[in-house]
């Protein structure tokens, strides 16, 4: 004789629960090859270690900026700059290696660099751009007067080259190139350059901080000097003097 249990309707209703019921939200599930399950990736913060506090290193142009001066690098990054006493300002192309102040009341940029060493570097041929702060377009007034290669041996009393305006307005510059006299026009044009008689090469200029006037090399490759300063790499900068 078969024999069969009663089962109350409240009991039924409590194990159909129970059955229906799966893992708890946070139970992780082995996978079917049995490694871990995958975890939810940390948001990242944005911040590089050494932008966070360590020591950062950067190069690029000196701009002026509202509260302080500014670095602006050739990939766009702009950083305010503690410069203090620095013989450092805006035009200039440099390397600075410092860390990230934590308070600053400079506000431009993506943070303050308060400098432990700055270096005069030469700028990357595609930074030759006068439109960039601190440089000035090439012009007639710009280029007029007695100019030195930049540096320690600068000496005004004898000039590398001199820029007069004729009477038709042009700008002549008076040098010595190769080691010998010679007398060009210093075009200010839309492509600003030094042009000589033949054979020697047309020379690129382009200006170099608030004061300075960089000789390019040729776009031929021919090497030049101007007042025995060969004219390579990224060219040679000179200043005005008075």
């Amino acid at each position: 004789m078969t024999c069969f249990k009663t089962i109350s309707p409240l009991a039924a209703a409590l194990m159909l629960v129970a059955c229906n019921s799966g893992p708890a939200e946070d139970e992780q599930t082995p996978r079917p090859d049995g490694s871990a399950p995958a975890t939810e990736p940390v948001a990242d913060r944005g911040d590089s270690p050494t932008e966070a506090g360590g020591t950062l290193v950067k190069e690029g142009r000196i701009e002026s900026g509202a509260e302080c001066p500014v670095l602006r690098t050739p990939d766009g990054e702009l950083w305010a700059l503690a410069l203090g006493e620095a013989d450092f300002g805006p035009g200039d192309y440099v390397r600075v290696t410092g860390t990230r102040a934590e308070t600053s009341y400079c506000q431009q940029g993506r943070g303050t660099i308060d400098p432990s060493r700055i270096d005069s570097i030469d700028t990357p041929a595609r930074d030759r751009d006068p439109a960039r702060s601190g440089g000035r377009a090439v012009s007639t007034g710009y280029v007029q007067g007695d100019w030195v290669a930049k540096g320690p041996g600068a000496d005004c009393a004898k000039p590398d080259f001199a820029v007069t305006r004729n009477a038709n307005g042009m700008s002549i510059i008076e040098t010595r190139v190769n080691g010998y006299p010679e007398t060009g026009v210093v075009d200010v044009g839309s492509t600003p350059a030094l042009q000589w008689d033949e054979p020697l090469p047309t020379l690129p200029i382009e200006t170099r901080g608030p004061d300075g006037l960089a000789v390019l090399p040729a776009k031929s490759g021919k090497t030049v000097t101007i007042a025995g300063h060969r004219i390579v790499g990224d060219g040679v900068v000179f200043v005005r003097c008075g």
